[in-house]
């Protein structure tokens, strides 16, 4: 409902806080995210480009993120995956990261 009743303009913010709650907590939660971004992505209620830049903030922060939760780049890999995004837009959330990139790609085929 939220993605349906917010204006388009907005639905990255939503992405982003979505992924922010969930990148910091427990993986139950990050799968529950990843199960609705799935839901949204397939029902077409926001764009591939929204959940790209929705997710590019935390992905700006991951190295310092994972420094206080080592599954940050495994949480944020199961988010990306329920997005389905292309691959360049995979590789480009990755390469905001410059310590954990690499393996946020390999973990969101």
């Amino acid at each position: 409902v939220y993605f349906d009743k917010l204006p388009s303009h907005h639905h990255h913010s939503l992405v982003d806080k979505l992924i922010t709650h969930a990148i910091e907590s427990k993986e139950a939660d990050a799968r529950l995210v990843g199960d609705l971004f799935q839901r949204v992505t397939s029902n077409k209620l926001c764009t591939p480009s929204a959940f790209e830049k929705g997710f590019l903030g935390v992905a700006e922060f991951l190295d310092d993120i994972a420094i206080d939760a080592p599954k940050a780049t495994d949480l944020l890999a199961i988010m990306i995956k329920g997005a389905d995004l292309n691959e360049a837009q995979r590789t480009n959330i990755a390469s905001k990261s410059a310590e954990n990139g690499d393996k946020l790609l390999m973990l969101s085929l």
